[in-house]
């Protein structure tokens, strides 16, 4: 087996395993994200409660699994608007090419010229701690950077024969995009799309840790981490389980993403 299968292979199993646990969260264990139990309160991991209980008595195997659907769904909004828009704005800018190339590229510049942390940070704080602002504002940083990585690749597209000939015989600006230039980055979008789901992951993780994201009693894994920080030397399993839940999520993506690039660059021979 190839090194990019062998990537492929492991970080898919990895991600189908953690989004099968998170949507079979109400089969896999009889107790509620929120209920709680104040004689079982930082109880160590037993049969009983697998992953021990948190500091109001909640079943902590509970809120992983639980968690996981609000931190994957979180990661999958932030990528499907970074990228997403990305990706049209980026493709419809190398198509145009000419002055509107020259002006979006000179606005990506200077988006990208400030740290997205720090906007992060002062746009969550500006408009208040929530999920939806969370994923709009993570997802609307995404976009300049993935604009430009696919207006790259939509200026090599539009110097195809295909796309020549296609624009030749007087094909509209939209069908060219829709018919010949969007479905050729498909591959591009797949591979980018794995690795950043990682990153999305880690990001809105790291921001409800802070308290700009998910708000109490809201199961979400860095949400989890931050409500086990203070009992991390004796009560372990409050802070870091669901940081291992982080870990090995982004992990998956990462390897997933690396191994379908790859394995769909035609110079690597990963096939």
């Amino acid at each position: 087996m190839s090194n990019a299968r062998r990537s492929i292979t492991i970080g898919g199993v990895i991600v189908a395993l953690i989004a099968l646990l998170a949507l079979l969260a109400p089969l896999l264990t009889t107790y509620g994200p929120n209920e709680v139990d104040t004689g079982a309160i930082l109880e160590a991991p037993s049969a009983r409660h697998f992953a021990g209980t948190d500091n109001l008595g909640r079943d902590l195997f509970a809120r992983i699994l639980y968690g996981g659907r609000t931190s994957l769904g979180v990661a999958f909004g932030i990528v499907a608007i970074g990228m997403g828009a990305g990706a049209l704005l980026g493709c419809a800018v190398g198509l145009a090419g000419g002055w509107v190339d020259r002006i979006a590229m000179r606005l990506v510049d200077v988006a990208l010229a400030i740290p997205s942390l720090v906007i992060a940070l002062a746009l969550a704080a500006a408009v208040g701690p929530s999920l939806v602002n969370l994923v709009l504002i993570l997802g609307g940083l995404g976009v300049p950077l993935y604009l430009r990585l696919f207006r790259s690749e939509a200026l090599s597209l539009r110097e195809r024969p295909f796309v020549l000939a296609a624009r030749a015989n007087g094909a509209p600006a939209w069908r060219l995009l829709a018919v010949h230039i969007l479905p050729n980055i498909a591959p591009l979008f797949a591979t980018l799309a794995s690795t950043a789901l990682g990153t999305a992951l880690v990001a809105a993780s790291a921001l409800s840790f802070i308290g700009l994201g998910a708000q109490p009693p809201t199961p979400e894994w860095g949400a989890l981490i931050f409500e086990g920080r203070n009992t991390i030397m004796y009560e372990w399993w409050a802070a870091v389980l669901p940081g291992l839940a982080v870990a090995v999520s982004a992990l998956g993506f990462v390897l997933l993403g690396d191994g379908l690039r790859d394995w769909l660059d035609p110079r690597g021979g990963g096939r």
